[in-house]
């Protein structure tokens, strides 16, 4: 967690150090460790850091070699490959790493980081500006070409404070977030401000920008083994370079740890990696949620075996007393974006606690629903490989879960995707979201809520559908799993947790966004992946003798409902209903206040209904940046 901003005029006036003070100050936070702007002719470059890697007390940016000068906000995770590729002495900073990278490969120097980074290069030999974000899309960069400036930031707040940048809602990002996780990865909610996309480079010149994504993952590339244990032992392999790559650090490391697979298999790593000898942080520590009145939410009767058995540190936090919307307007979104997580509350004190303990990096598993989980299940992949009765057992478990019979999960789970495979016609598949993200499935259709002219005048039907990434893989549940790893709705969960953590002075980090673990979960048969009758087959089958034994065949995500219902049934009934009447979002002609209010009377009386979420955190960012 640092940040970078910066401007260049490419109508050769130069860079003007108040601006560059000026944005630097608008994500003033992510500097705890220093703020450093360099400036050379029309190109002016900013650093916000915090020290975290043992490499980063060396660093000094923006740092400026020849006609080259760089900010960046980067762990490089290939360091080894790349300090012999380019000759470095192992002392050197992954700044350092960075710019001699592009010194090599120049505008494609991106493509050989592995990593969680976005940074900027001014090339002042060649008068460009080069840009890059890693694969994942675990760091965020956005700018603005405006003729003859060029503007960037991590944070939109950053270039809106640079003089002359107008302030304007970006209509169709508005329009989709209402909706639910929709829209586009190089969207921001300012008009003129843009994102720069997960794996994707930029060069801006005075001929103007150019974008490309430099890395997508090799649809032709194939893994097969013999043995289900072979799957596995590739896994555990990949997934603990994860862990390490992501606890090089010489402040202690801390974790998010529930009941879950995701979370307990990053402390079940973290745990052995220091049992062996080999972590790279000083001290290892857990974070969980501690539920006493509420008990059925509680899940430390999973975790706590984990950090018994490698004995690292479990803190518990209080959790029952920090309900949705808890003291609002506190705990409110950014000016960035409306999202935050609907236990956000929880969040911060939990994150608050961990500054208080000295962490320096706090990590989660939130991609490993994605990457390993979620309803992505292959049914054709097991007829083709003639795995006929375990097709059967699959079908008829599948069936059970929907509560439909196994004639009608034949027709539904196999032929529907077998047939999808011989005339694929996009991804085809509804988004899902986590109730612990605000709520359960979202419909094709858009809500009743969006105001129906407003839908027409953004397209919304037609934001929907673009949406979904799309790919050039082979077979339905690949094509799933993509959609699923890089859709846009994780990526803005992730972007939401990166910039929170960031005003904690922590720095935020998931295991399980690896381009390298996206590339095996890819090659390898889906069936191998995940299961419907062995939930998260190939990370269970892993874990085995890493994870403790009763803790494994526990492990299971419990979301807190007794909690949401304890704010949005509760404690927090008039909030919702006050941000929700006379609203902001009504008084732009954007929510339906009397549809909306009919599907929350729904979700009061017990009856099923979508997710409210959405309109709610909305209406609070309008109040907070717009009112």
């Amino acid at each position: 967690m640092s940040g970078i901003s910066g401007v260049v005029h490419f109508d050769g006036r130069p860079a003007e150090r108040k601006t560059l003070e000026a944005m630097a100050a608008a994500a003033s936070h992510r500097g705890p460790d220093g703020i450093r702007h360099h400036a050379s002719g029309p190109a002016g470059l900013s650093h916000l850091a915090l020290d975290v890697t043992p490499e980063d007390a060396r660093e000094r940016q923006p740092l400026a070699e020849d006609d080259l000068a760089l900010a960046a906000d980067a762990r490089v995770d290939n360091r080894e490959e790349l300090l012999r590729s380019l000759r470095l002495p192992k002392s050197s900073t992954d700044a350092e790493v960075v710019l001699a990278s592009y010194g090599r490969w120049g505008a494609e120097s991106a493509a050989h980081l592995v990593g969680d980074f976005a940074f900027c290069v001014w090339d002042g030999g060649r008068g460009r500006l080069y840009a890059a974000r890693d694969a994942m899309g675990m760091r965020s960069l956005y700018y603005r070409s405006e003729g003859g400036r060029f503007l960037f930031g991590t944070e939109a707040k950053q270039i809106l404070a640079a003089p002359g940048v107008p302030r304007r809602i970006f209509e169709p990002a508005v329009g989709a977030h209402l909706a639910g996780p929709y829209g586009l990865p190089e969207w921001s909610f300012y008009e003129g401000i843009s994102q720069l996309a997960p794996a994707h480079a930029l060069v801006a010149d005075a001929d103007g920008v150019r974008v490309w994504r430099y890395w997508e993952p090799d649809a032709d590339l194939r893994i097969e083994y013999s043995s289900e244990e072979e799957y596995a032992e590739h896994f555990l392999e990949v997934f603990t370079e994860s862990v390490r790559a992501r606890m090089r650090s010489a402040k202690p490391v801390g974790l998010f740890l529930s009941g879950g697979m995701d979370s307990g298999s990053v402390a079940s790593v973290a745990g052995r990696m220091a049992r062996l000898g080999g972590s790279p942080a000083p001290s290892f520590r857990a974070y969980s949620w501690a539920f006493e009145e509420l008990a059925d939410s509680d899940e430390r009767h999973i975790s706590e075996g984990i950090a018994r058995h490698y004995g690292f540190r479990a803190v518990d936090v209080p959790a029952d007393d920090m309900w949705p919307l808890k003291g609002y307007p506190d705990h409110g979104p950014d000016a960035d974006s409306p999202l935050i997580w609907v236990y956000e509350p929880l969040h911060e004190r939990t994150l608050s606690m961990a500054r208080s303990d000295g962490v320096g990096i706090m990590m989660s598993g939130d991609r490993g629903d994605e990457m390993v989980g979620d309803w992505v299940f292959d049914h054709p992949g097991l007829l083709r490989a003639r795995r006929f009765m375990t097709l059967y057992e699959e079908l008829r478990a599948h069936g059970r879960m929907n509560g439909v019979s196994t004639r009608a999960a034949f027709v539904n789970y196999l032929l529907k995707p077998a047939l999808d495979e011989m005339w694929p016609d996009g991804m085809g598949f509804a988004k899902r979201v986590r109730r612990s993200f605000g709520g359960s499935r979202i419909p094709a259709a858009y809500p009743d809520w969006v105001r129906p002219e407003f839908a027409r005048r953004i397209d919304l039907e037609g934001i929907i559908a673009e949406s979904e990434p799309r790919t050039t893989m082979s077979g339905h549940a690949r094509r799933i799993r993509y959609g699923r790893i890089f859709s846009y709705a994780i990526a803005r969960l992730l972007s939401v947790n990166e910039r929170t953590w960031s005003r904690f002075g922590l720095s935020f980090a998931d295991p399980f966004s690896d381009r390298r673990l996206a590339e095996f979960v890819l090659a390898v048969p889906q069936w191998r992946v995940q299961s419907a009758r062995r939930p998260k087959r190939v990370a269970r089958l892993a874990m085995r003798g890493v994870m403790p034994e009763e803790s494994l065949r526990t492990a299971g995500k419990i979301i807190p409902e007794s909690l949401f219902d304890r704010g949005f049934k509760d404690r927090a009934r008039d909030t919702v209903l006050d941000l929700t009447t006379n609203s902001e979002a009504a008084a732009r002609g954007y929510l339906d206040e009397k549809a909306f209010h009919a599907h929350y009377d729904a979700f009061l009386r017990g009856e099923p209904t979508i997710d409210f979420w959405w309109p709610v955190n909305l209406e609070m960012w309008l109040r907070h940046h717009w009112s």
